[in-house]
């Protein structure tokens, strides 16, 4: 999404340099970056690859972002950031402005994924070197990630709802979803169910390569399972429950979990990351050195933990560098102390799943409990307990109580992994001082004010 005066600006500028310079430069295509125009009316094999793998490039550039700032929303973390004072003062709660500091990964960078897959989409319709089938998985894998990349800016923007025709960048379409973010979900999980059609109707095999991003849901039969993972996500924010019931039975989700082994759980598709000149992962920190830039553990989410409840091993307790800023105070005007840091990932090249099966467990126990389904859901609930060495949920089995339950797995499970729990609480009308703790004397984010840039394109 770009402002108007900023796209002909450029344009200007290109016709001024073309203008002065046509007598002295020919204009050639570069062979080794083929233009969109190339690509979208005839696009050889090679170059799908090509736009499918930068796909897969773009699809990792939500999740720093998502996981930092909606993480705080939630108080999942605090970002002890003393690069910026307003990652505290606007990341916890005191503005939301239509300029919200540090949203631009939740909102710009999926768009770009979202052009990315437009170009794919458009180019295996036009192309006449590649198959029918080659162009349906083309299609397929592109609608999936471009569905999925829509989740994140209506996610940040909710009743404001979001653009998401946005082929034309001088004629997007309107803002679909305001003061209805359901209707929203309802689109974006009608673009996966058509990356599902042409899923099935690319025959045995892609026609390109995936990285081992996609190990394992490599081929159309396979993606399809992540493809309905995440319609299985997008159907339950969009509370259409029975197409969440649905597309969860076309997923990966797999119950069978023995008690005290987790590697199950870790089944799904993962952003992979490597060293430099590529993307490192966003979450990786060395533990316990002297940095002015770390993310940290809120303290409730150790303090509110069941006992022996191993999934505290995402976290360790800083020795050397407790962290502190001036900004992060309590009610006494005493300064919060950081103290626990992330520990999941080992290095930079570290791979961070972006769905995966203890999630899909978790959206079936959620599901059971709305149908009334109790035992089904209580049953699904202590795969996840057992998992994790916390035993099985005896407490009301009453919808409020079992939805309770279920989010309070959510918030062990799924800590820091995209900002569930500010998610979970505002779908569920419970984002409120029950369920958030505010020693920092914060407030809360219903949703970000819609981007500068936006009202000005539509105030042109």
């Amino acid at each position: 999404m770009r402002n108007k005066l900023l796209i002909l600006s450029k344009g200007v500028l290109l016709l001024c340099f073309l203008s002065f310079s046509s007598c002295e430069i020919d204009l050639v295509t570069d062979p080794n970056n083929p233009s969109v125009q190339s690509a979208t009316s005839d696009a050889s094999s090679v170059e799908i690859q090509f736009l499918i793998t930068g796909l897969e490039g773009r699809n990792r550039g939500y999740y720093g972002n998502a996981s930092q700032m909606f993480g705080a929303f939630g108080r999942e973390v605090w970002p002890y950031f003393a690069s910026d004072p307003r990652f505290i003062e606007d990341w916890l709660g005191s503005t939301t402005y239509n300029s919200f500091f540090g949203s631009g990964g939740t909102y710009t960078t999926p768009y770009q994924a979202v052009k990315q897959a437009n170009i794919i989409i458009e180019a295996a319709a036009n192309s006449t070197k590649i198959t029918a089938q080659q162009a349906a998985g083309a299609s397929g894998v592109a609608k999936t990630i471009k569905g999925f990349q829509l989740i994140w800016p209506l996610l940040q923007q909710w009743d404001n709802g979001i653009r998401i025709d946005v082929a034309d960048p001088l004629n997007p379409g309107p803002y679909v979803g305001e003061n209805n973010p359901q209707a929203a979900f309802a689109q974006i999980l009608a673009i996966l169910n058509d990356g599902l059609s042409d899923l099935n109707a690319a025959g045995p095999e892609f026609g390109f390569t995936l990285t081992s991003a996609f190990s394992g849901f490599d081929t159309p039969a396979t993606f399809a399972q992540v493809n309905r993972a995440i319609a299985a996500r997008v159907a339950l924010y969009a509370e259409d429950y029975s197409a969440a019931a649905t597309a969860l039975n076309g997923s990966f989700m797999d119950m069978a979990v023995d008690a005290g082994t987790s590697d199950k759980m870790f089944a799904g598709p993962v952003h992979v990351y490597g060293n430099p000149p590529d993307a490192g992962n966003p979450l990786f920190a060395p533990f316990d050195q002297a940095t002015a830039q770390l993310l940290i553990c809120h303290p409730a989410w150790v303090e509110d933990a069941l006992p022996g409840d191993q999934r505290l091993n995402k976290v360790q307790k800083l020795v050397n560098n407790i962290q502190t800023n001036p900004g992060l105070r309590d009610v006494n005007d005493d300064l919060l102390e950081g103290e626990y840091q992330d520990v999941r990932y080992a290095s930079l090249t570290t791979n961070i799943p972006f769905i995966r099966n203890e999630e899909l467990i978790l959206i079936s126990a959620e599901l059971s409990a709305r149908a009334g389904n109790t035992q089904d859901a209580v049953d699904a609930i202590n795969v996840v307990r057992n998992t994790w060495g916390v035993g099985d949920y005896t407490g009301g089995t009453s919808l409020d109580e079992l939805i309770d339950e279920v989010l309070f797995q959510r918030r062990y499970s799924l800590w820091c992994e995209g900002g569930h729990r500010w998610i979970d609480l505002r779908r569920t009308s419970r984002l409120n001082e029950n369920y958030v703790d505010l020693r920092d004397q914060g407030g809360f984010i219903e949703t970000i004010a819609r981007p500068i840039s936006e009202v000005n394109w539509d105030a042109r």
